[in-house]
């Protein structure tokens, strides 16, 4: 069940909701975690019945190896149960991965496994591993069983997160907090939840159907132009931004309807000036959960400048495997890791005295800023395509050497006419030969770039754990969220033109649910 489908929006969420409103009225907290923990099932098992168990086990298991961890502290029972959530992963997600790469490299023939991907396993797992390691640190509180299976399976970060924390979500889980809830905070949840339905339904799948073509183009290997080719790249970097941007915004908004707030997962990471600084914008809880459970331990910067590179290296290329059972995902992840080792080599290269080094920064910044989103959008082809030979297409058709193609109408080049003649014919663009597509991709720039986030947009009012700090700017100061009733009606009147849209075609699938 995606949170853009008609059955979630129309039936699913009312029900839930309505529910979850007599037992704050008739009952207690202890109510509405049952009832929380009963539509958190029915929402994963609307995807495959039979995953309902094996979650349940996955919990029942964890929560007995929790159990274990508060009487006896042991780094055995920890590594077991981690080992057992790990494997249960792999064997999901990367047998077939496995057995194609053996095959690839032996040429043996061996066949692909019929495995069905349980919805949202990576997170589930990430989340478990992270409570087992902080009930062995001794970093959690109030362990019963119900709040437990309920921090597991609490639908609005079930499928594609964001991570969360046991003590820093359950902890709100109480009487007196259920008790407060108000009516700013269902209207910033819906405020939320419409948002992210404008940015996923409108812009995101719109930006999706220039992205597939491209892609689909670059993966058959026909040799597609400059233009399409970055053209496609492109919008599949805004689709990307704004399909995860969007379900972070819905999945606060539902847990918000609730009296919970949830950690911020995204805050305009292409607006980044640093690949560092991407990281610590882009997926966040995900970028916190590495960094913790996986470089600190791991060693950290602890061991030296080249252990510290090393230690990035191996968390960028876990972290892409994560994303995905592909190599391309792994190149992915060792793009990131090299942009960070030279992002961090060059912070070490720049200590130099204070006055200096004020002076640098300040000449390179604005160089700094531009070469981010370059280096971000060179990557993600590798995240998109299918196949190896599909994002050679693409990079080659990105550097020009499969021609420049300009239709008539758009060719005006002035002084550089000579070298237009020469590297320039006319013809028809696959994708982008309409002004139409052209300007999807500059309002979705404009959004990106220019526009306040979500989170900025309601600072005002905390919607999230989290606070964000925002940038004294006529944008922020004018578009700043209040409560009025011209807000009403145009939040009314997106969630309309998403429901629309929704009715019009299949909701398309958000691109982290695959993960």
């Amino acid at each position: 069940m995606l949170f853009n489908s008609l059955e979630f929006l129309l039936l699913f969420l009312p029900v839930t909701t309505l529910g979850f409103w007599l037992c704050r009225r008739y009952g207690d907290v202890r109510w509405i975690i049952l009832w929380l923990l009963a539509c958190s099932l029915v929402f994963y098992g609307a995807w495959e019945p039979i995953y309902i168990l094996l979650i349940l086990v996955s919990i029942a298991f964890n929560y007995a190896a929790a159990m274990l961890l508060m009487r006896r502290r042991s780094k055995w029972i920890l590594g077991l149960a981690i080992a057992a959530n790990v494997a249960l992963l792999g064997y999901y997600k990367y047998t077939n991965f496995l057995l194609l790469t053996f095959s690839t490299l032996t040429g043996s023939a061996l066949h692909p496994v019929a495995i069905l991907l349980p919805l949202g396993i990576s997170f589930v797992t990430f989340i478990q591993i992270a409570f087992l390691v902080d009930v062995y640190n001794r970093r959690t509180d109030d362990l019963g069983l119900p709040k437990y299976a309920l921090f597991v399976c609490y639908f609005p970060h079930l499928i594609a997160g964001p991570i969360i924390h046991h003590k820093e979500v359950m902890s709100q889980f109480t009487n007196e907090r259920i008790r407060s809830i108000s009516q700013a905070d269902v209207v910033i949840g819906l405020s939320m939840i419409a948002i992210g339905l404008f940015k996923k339904v409108i812009m995101a799948d719109t930006l999706a159907e220039h992205a597939n073509l491209a892609f689909r183009l670059a993966n058959e290997a026909q040799p597609i132009s400059f233009f399409d080719a970055w053209g496609g790249a492109l919008a599949f970097t805004f689709q990307i931004y704004f399909d995860f941007s969007g379900y972070s915004d819905i999945a606060i908004g539902l847990s918000r309807l609730f009296g919970i707030k949830l950690p911020i997962n995204f805050n305009s990471p292409y607006k980044a000036g640093s690949i560092i600084e991407f990281w610590r914008r882009w997926h966040i809880t995900l970028s916190r959960f590495l960094r913790d459970y996986l470089y600190i331990p791991l060693g950290g910067n602890r061991g030296g400048k080249v252990r510290r590179y090393a230690n990035l290296l191996i968390v960028m290329l876990i972290g892409g495997l994560w994303h995905g059972a592909s190599w391309l995902f792994v190149i992915w992840g060792a793009l990131h890791g090299i942009y960070l080792i030279v992002n961090h080599g060059f912070r070490h290269i720049m200590q130099a005295p204070a006055v200096v080094r004020a002076g640098l920064d300040k000449m390179l910044a604005p160089l700094s800023s531009l070469l981010v989103f370059p280096a971000v959008v060179f990557a993600w082809v590798f995240f998109r395509a299918n196949t190896w030979d599909g994002a050679m297409v693409m990079l080659r058709a990105m550097r020009g050497l499969n021609g420049i193609v300009v239709p008539e109408r758009f060719q005006f080049f002035g002084p550089f006419r000579e070298f237009a003649m020469r590297h320039i014919v006319t013809g028809n663009l696959i994708t982008y030969q309409s002004l139409h597509n052209i300007a999807w991709l500059v309002a979705a720039a404009l959004f990106v770039f220019l526009l306040p986030n979500t989170q900025e947009l309601l600072a005002k009012f905390k919607p999230a754990l989290d606070k964000v700090e925002v940038p004294d700017n006529v944008f922020n100061r004018v578009l700043t969220w209040r409560p009025t009733t011209g807000t009403a009606i145009l939040t009314a009147a997106v969630t309309l033109l998403a429901l629309f849209k929704i009715y019009a075609g299949a909701p398309g699938e958000f691109i982290y649910f695959q993960f």
